[in-house]
Formats: structure tokens, C-alpha cells, sequence
């Protein structure tokens, strides 16, 4: 017998991430890459601590963005190993967003004249976000099918809109194996894990899943109240952090406030190194949203 996850949706208007709707109501997320990096800056005659603690930060962000954008453009190829110069453009042009500041001290040494120098050291766990494009349909075209771009993900609906007492399926897919967690936030703000706890949380590229599937004992069905409502898609290709709450049958009730879930996602990601990085740790991040309305 089959369980009913009854669900309290408002309509669908699917979006991601600002990116624009394709065709069949797919929306396309936006990549990150979650990096570890090193910066450092010393004391001079012109510069102050707290100058020098800022330089070091700055350091720690330009290694960051520099390495990353190294990487897309080693790693990315398309069409008979073409660059893709969409991506590398957006990359070249991203923001840095410090995760956690992991390390940090002053360090004293001396040269040979015996001169003592004191510098200040820090390592961040940064997120690289690339930069919007002005040609988003043709980078989906180069991403969404090439596993050696950064991770993306699709997240669609089965219906555009639903009624009450409707029955809902999701489907999902990437670019590259990755992990995921799908979430749902009903109106009144309960948050509830939709990617059930007994089927493996690990997800191969280039194939479409679907929630409820034919071999899953439970069914997502429309229900009031009404209002605004949403399902997020959560994305990575390392192992994500686990969320704090209690378990409803397969499914988790999330205690997290739905502003936290992302950076607390983040946070906890296991970074692994690689080779075309020195063996810098670092994962990619995509994170995918659906609005949803419902009539009566």
C-alpha cells in the first residue's frame, strides 16, 4: 500500500536561480564551485593591522576566482573540444562568497639581515558564483549534456497547474553524477525533505528521475491550505550535510529555517581535491526552485 505525502501547493510558475524558462516547463540551475584557498599579506611602514588582515582576505578571494576560472577552462570542452568561451566568460566575471574562514593567525620570520617580518595568513572555504550571461540558451546547450562542465541540474514539474486533490510527480536530472536533497516548503512554512530517506541520495548524470517513481510506496497529493509554495532542488558533487529533524515514514520533517538550508548545505559539503586543481579541495554546487501554484 502506498503512504500519501499530502502537500500544501500554491500554483506553478517554475524559475531558477533567474535563468529563463525552456521548453516544457525544464528551468535550468545555475553552478557554483565550493573552493579552499590561501591568502596572506605583511606589515609595512604604510599598512596597519587591520589593512594587512584585509589585503590577506582579498588574497585568499583573487587565488580563489583565479583558480577556479583556470579550471572551467581546463576542464569544459564542447563541440569536437572547443572551449566554451559562454562559460569561461561567466566564470572570469564571478562573485567570490566567503563559506568559512577555516584558518587564520599572524606569522613572524626572518630574512637574512635578520629583519623580523610579521604576516597574517588565512585559509576561506569560498563559493565561486559565476556571473549572468546575455546568452543563457546557448550556455544550458553547452552545460546541461557536457558531464565535464561544472554541475547543473534541471528540476520540472508534471502539470503547469494543479487543483486540489491532485497527485504531483518531480523530475530532475544532471549534467554529471552528484548528490542531491529535495526540498519542499508548504505556505505555512514547514519544510519537508521530498527525496526519500530509504533510496540512495547519489544520482548519475545524463538520466531523468522521477519522484514518486513506479517503485515508490508513497504519493505526493495537493492539499490546503493555500498559498505561495515552492519545491528546491539541492545539488552537489561531493556528500551534503544532513538536515536537523524528525522522521514522518520515509520522509523528514526539516527543524531548519528555509534561508539556512543553502549555507548550512554548503557548510557541511565534503571537498575533495583534484588533480587539474594542485589537489585543491573543492566541490560544485546547483541548486534548482520551482514555484507552484494551485486552483481550487
Amino acid at each position: 500500500m502506498k503512504e500519501t505525502m499530502q502537500l500544501f501547493l500554491l500554483g506553478i510558475i517554475c524559475f531558477c536561480l533567474a535563468l529563463p524558462s525552456l521548453a516544457g516547463g525544464r528551468q535550468i540551475s545555475k553552478s557554483s564551485v565550493l573552493i579552499e584557498s590561501e591568502g596572506m599579506a605583511c606589515l609595512g611602514l604604510d599598512r596597519t593591522r587591520t589593512q594587512v588582515r584585509k589585503l590577506a582576505l582579498d588574497d585568499a578571494r583573487r587565488s580563489a576566482a583565479e583558480r577556479v576560472s583556470t579550471y572551467v577552462s581546463r576542464e569544459t570542452s564542447v563541440d569536437k573540444g572547443k572551449v566554451s568561451k559562454d562559460l569561461i566568460d561567466v566564470y572570469s566575471r564571478a562573485t567570490v562568497k566567503v563559506i568559512e574562514e577555516l584558518e587564520k593567525g599572524w606569522l613572524q620570520s626572518k630574512d637574512k639581515s635578520g629583519y623580523l617580518d610579521q604576516c597574517y595568513k588565512i585559509k576561506i572555504k569560498a563559493e565561486i558564483i559565476p556571473a549572468e550571461s546575455n546568452a543563457e540558451s546557448r550556455l544550458h546547450q553547452q552545460v546541461i549534456n557536457n558531464p565535464r562542465a561544472p554541475l547543473t541540474v534541471e528540476l520540472w514539474t508534471d502539470k503547469d497547474t494543479y487543483k486540489l486533490g491532485d497527485f504531483m510527480k518531480f523530475y530532475f536530472r544532471g549534467n554529471k553524477p552528484f548528490y542531491a536533497h529535495a526540498v519542499y516548503e508548504d505556505a505555512e512554512g514547514n519544510l519537508i525533505e521530498v527525496t526519500p530517506s530509504n533510496r540512495p541520495a547519489y544520482y548519475r548524470g545524463g538520466v531523468i528521475y522521477e519522484i514518486p517513481g513506479q517503485n515508490d510506496r508513497f504519493t505526493l497529493q495537493i492539499t490546503p491550505p493555500l498559498g505561495k509554495e515552492k519545491l528546491i532542488l539541492y545539488t552537489a558533487t561531493s556528500p551534503m550535510g544532513s538536515y536537523q529533524g524528525k522522521m514522518s515514514g520515509d520522509f523528514l520533517i526539516i527543524d531548519n529555517d528555509i534561508n539556512d538550508i543553502g549555507m548550512k548545505t554548503r557548510g557541511l559539503a565534503v571537498l575533495k581535491g583534484s588533480k587539474s586543481m594542485k589537489k585543491s579541495a573543492k566541490a560544485e554546487f546547483a541548486e534548482a526552485q520551482v514555484n507552484v501554484l494551485v486552483e481550487k
